[in-house]
């Protein structure tokens, strides 16, 4: 498994054929959950197929605070 920063917002995880695909969802989701600050979100925006590869493609999405009624 390869995880790429992508650009600010954006992180790609390249799949690999030798550990099984639930071990690497759960290694990049505590990677990515760890960089993403207080008020982000982190979900997975899409997948595709990169020479032969499947990539993960996750995005850090910023939450808006709700403001309370008073």
């Amino acid at each position: 498994m390869q995880i790429k920063k992508e650009d600010e917002r954006y992180y790609s995880v390249k799949i690999t054929r030798n550990m099984p695909l639930a071990d690497q969802l759960r290694e990049a989701n505590a990677l990515l959950c760890t960089e993403a600050a207080k008020d982000e979100s982190v979900f997975l925006e899409r997948s595709e197929t990169r020479n032969g590869h499947l990539v993960l493609l996750y995005r850090l999405w910023r939450r808006e605070e709700r403001r309370k009624k008073r």
